[in-house]
């Protein structure tokens, strides 16, 4: 086969040469932009771990003018993210054993991603009833009505199709005691995956991202007096702000739900204990609550590993 797609490329700019699936019969017409770096292509991996090759649908644009620029500041510091923290959120939840993101998180846009939704596996997988148990998870809440982002935002669907936004359970967790909050502005646009408020904590000051694009309607201004509400109630009166979303049903399939919500923080909590295990023994969630000194030493690392912001430090 390879033999056969360097005879072929001595007809096709170097530019455009054609994709190895190709050659394989798999696929009528594709050209490689990857100069055959095939561990950095979505359709590779999709095709190598994939049960059935699904044709990809076209997924309306996720960018506008207007948040361009924040969405660019998030791409630049998603390059510079290790390995770990670029994880398929289907490696994530444990549904195929390897890959990595090359797509800035942008689901709707993977297509990868578009193979697995259609498949009749992740179908069954979606049928599956959530029990009773998954609402606490080692003693962190996930509600099942709620859509969660991997920075550990959340959004719940309202009434007209406006979202409310939120710091799920894990996150405020992961963060410690919340000191301030900075809201954006009611009538403010955000983009999806770009900082849409802060939160100031004793090491400094990290940025949530949104979970989808959309203008800003209402803020929890309770929170400027309040901020130990984000700790106290995350799903309730901690919540951050109202959104009325522009590309929901697309943006959707970037956040995480039901079992696969379930599968993802069962992950989390694991990536969190793999972090501080150094003397290789198992660390219970109540042993990491009655000494809190290890989110000092690592929360520049859990700021960009688990909520994908970076810490700032504040004066």
């Amino acid at each position: 086969m390879f033999e056969k797609r360097a005879n072929k490329s001595k007809l096709i700019p170097t530019s455009a040469k054609q994709c190895i699936w190709v050659d394989a019969g798999v696929i009528s017409y594709r050209l490689c932009p990857l100069n055959y770096e095939c561990e950095r292509c979505s359709l590779h991996q999709a095709l190598v771990d994939g049960p059935v090759l699904i044709p990809p649908r076209v997924s309306p644009s996720l960018k506008s003018e207007e948040n361009a620029p924040q969405r660019t500041e998030f791409e630049e510091f998603f390059n510079k993210l290790p390995a770990s923290a670029r994880k398929c959120h289907y490696m994530l939840t444990g549904e195929v054993s390897y890959k990595l993101c090359i797509n800035g998180f942008n689901c709707a846009n993977c297509s990868f991603q578009q193979m697995m939704e259609d498949s009749p596996e992740a179908e069954k997988d979606l049928d599956l009833p959530i029990d009773d148990d998954s609402l606490s998870i080692e003693g962190f809440h996930l509600p099942h009505e709620i859509h969660y982002h991997r920075g550990h935002t959340w959004i719940r669907v309202e009434q007209e199709g406006n979202v409310r936004v939120g710091l799920d359970d894990f996150g405020q967790w992961l963060l410690g005691s919340a000191l301030g909050v900075q809201l954006p502005a009611s009538g403010e646009t955000v983009s999806e995956g770009a900082r849409a408020c802060d939160i100031r904590l004793d090491a400094g000051q990290i940025g949530l991202l949104a979970p989808v694009s959309g203008r800003i309607i209402t803020t929890n201004d309770r929170l400027l007096e309040q901020p130990e509400l984000v700790n106290q109630s995350p799903y309730t009166n901690g919540w951050l702000f109202t959104m009325k979303p522009s590309n929901l049903p697309a943006e959707l399939v970037n956040l995480l739900y039901g079992i696969r919500a379930k599968k993802w923080i069962k992950q989390e909590i694991e990536r969190v204990r793999a972090k501080l295990n150094g003397n290789g023994e198992q660390i219970s969630i109540y042993e990491l609550e009655k000494d809190t000194t290890w989110r000092k030493e690592i929360i520049g690392e859990i700021a960009s590993e688990f909520l994908l912001a970076m810490l700032k430090k504040v004066a």
